[in-house]
């Protein structure tokens, strides 16, 4: 496969990938994720990059994988920051890379609810070309968790607009890892229930929640809510795509693969879909199911055709 040099492909396969769940950084942090991360006081951040399986990709980086996996497009996850100026040169980081790769990258807008104007940030962010916002884990970014004042606001701005707000949820039951606090689960359907009309994007199969959408009172909860596959070699049993499929349907569940966390991180030293994609495609999904999951219900999510943008 041959990478244009706009960012396009060329000599596509069948089906390409529309992955929701990706992140990048730029050389001022991958030459020294440790100190980079003590100097904007990401403590968080800085345990997990440097502890756990992290792989490392600029925006080139990543296209090159992407096109080696045949990879359309890439949704770039902000992250959790604890420090509002670490959200800020992020959005600063996204919005150069989708004007430079606009058919390639789409972006969500890192949120604060401490920023001195959150709604502002999200207007800008709307300008620049952001189509949700996340990851976000108030229990991480401030202290008051999802009550904080400013959160109310800007799930009332983003409802508004129709982005998806991008969760990071960990599984209540679960091995050990670097960085792992376990997510309230029922805190999380009384927060979907708080805001019926927000569209919801969980990652990391939603830490766990496909599984209780036998109950009636959580199914309800669940109308407006999506699930990415971030990290699911890490986390889970192949059998789990066809579990959760049946269990919500494939129209909620959304290709993600976390990149560059290193998925295999026994097998591989670079970040790369290939061994993902392997298992994806050999879950037992019908091509039907594939193609919803692998990219159509993203497309949907953000209002988009899975043609072109």
């Amino acid at each position: 496969m041959k990478k244009q040099g706009s960012g396009g492909l060329v000599g596509k396969p069948e089906m390409m990938i529309w992955d929701a769940h990706v992140h990048g950084y730029p050389g001022e942090v991958i030459s020294d994720p440790g100190e980079w991360g003590r100097r904007q006081g990401e403590r968080h951040w800085r345990h997990l990059v440097t502890e756990g399986p992290q792989g490392w990709a600029d925006p080139e980086d990543l296209l090159r994988a992407m096109d080696s996996g045949g990879v359309e497009k890439a949704l770039l996850q902000s992250w959790y920051w604890e420090n509002p100026e670490s959200a800020q040169r992020q959005n600063e980081w996204h919005a150069r890379w989708i004007e430079r790769y606009p058919e390639r990258f789409l972006a969500c807008a890192a949120i604060h609810p401490e920023m001195q104007d959150p709604l502002r940030t999200l207007q800008e962010a709307r300008e620049w070309g952001a189509c949700a916002i996340g990851e976000c884990l108030p229990g991480i970014q401030n202290r008051q968790g999802w009550s904080h004042p400013a959160w109310q606001a800007i799930l009332e701005w983003t409802t508004a607009s129709g982005w998806p707000a991008c969760i990071h949820l960990t599984e209540s039951v679960g091995h050990s890892y670097p960085g792992r606090i376990e997510t309230c689960l029922m805190e999380i359907v009384s927060l979907f229930e708080a805001h019926p009309g927000q569209k919801w994007l969980c990652a990391h199969w939603g830490g766990g929640l496909p599984f209780y959408a036998l109950n009636r009172r959580v199914a309800k909860a669940l109308k407006h809510v999506w699930f990415d596959t971030a990290a699911s070699p890490l986390l889970y049993d192949p059998r789990i795509w066809r579990i959760a499929c049946d269990l919500m349907g494939p129209e909620k569940i959304l290709f993600g693969s976390d990149i560059p966390l290193l998925l295999y991180p026994r097998k591989e030293k670079t970040p790369s879909w290939d061994r993902f994609l392997v298992e994806f495609r050999g879950s037992g999904l019908r091509a039907d199911e594939q193609e919803a999951i692998g990219r159509n219900n993203l497309a949907a999510l953000l209002g988009l055709s899975p043609g072109g943008s």
